[in-house]
């Protein structure tokens, strides 16, 4: 009898599988030996589990878990096959378009992060025009960092893709005129977080619209703190005649998602800004 089967080894060969997991599929009761040596307890296998074997292995590579392949085998025709077959192609569909959105997430960190390296010299004020902005917002101050830290995990759960990968460059807070000022107390602050505007519904959405700001990148130890690079800017907006227009943002660039060094931790401040009327043009305003 056994001429006519294969040993669990020659099988486990032919179907480029170990022995161990024909020994596994034999416990789940996936796929039993057609004999089973009462003297050796070696198991033996017929051509037509061969078959089975390359089914199976089919059906794993398209993700079905045994259970889900022991009931493909279970009273199996036609429509029903069928209908598991394309429920995985819907399921294998919607993972690869989870995966692109992934890719195209990381795509943009990998280039941020390369550009990192060539932003314009840490304490030093530049002015730049920020296109619109998307972010998400409970709209009240967290009440401190720790608060805060809280703040950004239930924000995250809003989002409708992905979770934002490896954080930095999204991840804020924005205020008034305050965070510019040393201040001995909790400098309140909104966390929020910027999106992409698929990224989430837009009933939690706020638009921030272009505008020109005056931004500062500086190396610090969180959000929400005043740092002394912020005189460049405050004399800056002196030097040249220019109102802070709207909320000032705090942002990660580089925090510890990316690098455990703290010297390598870097922030950026924006401050939006507008030309200051001279006084000539508040009295004939009056």
């Amino acid at each position: 009898m056994k001429n006519d089967l294969l040993s669990i080894t020659e099988l486990a060969r032919l179907r480029k599988v170990t022995s161990e997991t024909l020994r596994h599929y034999d416990r789940v009761g996936l796929i039993k030996p057609d004999y089973v040596d009462p003297q050796t307890r070696y198991r033996y296998y017929s051509i037509r589990q061969y078959e089975r074997l390359g089914t199976i292995k089919e059906l794993r590579s398209l993700g079905l878990s045994v259970d889900e392949i022991k009931e493909y085998f279970d009273g199996r025709n036609l429509e029903k096959s069928l209908r598991i077959l394309k429920e995985r192609q819907r399921l294998l569909i919607r993972e690869i378009e989870e995966k692109m959105l992934l890719s195209q997430v990381l795509a943009r960190k990998l280039h941020f992060l390369d550009d990192v390296r060539h932003l314009p010299a840490i304490g030093v004020p530049f002015k730049c025009h920020i296109p619109k902005r998307y972010l998400i917002t409970f709209g009240e101050p967290a009440g401190g960092p720790r608060e805060h830290a809280f703040a950004f995990t239930k924000l995250e759960q809003y989002l409708t893709d992905v979770a934002p990968v490896l954080a930095s460059d999204c991840i804020g807070v924005y205020c008034d005129q305050r965070i510019l000022y040393p201040s001995e107390s909790y400098i309140p602050c909104v966390p929020m977080l910027f999106v992409q505007p698929d990224s989430i519904e837009k009933d939690h959405m706020v638009t921030v619209p272009a505008n020109e700001y005056l931004c500062m990148f500086y190396r610090g130890t969180g959000l929400e703190e005043y740092n002394e690079s912020f005189e460049l800017l405050k004399r800056y907006l002196d030097l040249y005649n220019l109102d802070i227009a709207g909320n000032i943002f705090q942002i990660y660039k580089i925090d510890k998602t990316v690098t455990d060094d703290p010297e390598e931790t870097l922030l950026e401040i924006q401050v939006p800004i507008k030309l200051a009327k001279k006084p000539d043009e508040d009295a004939s305003s009056s």
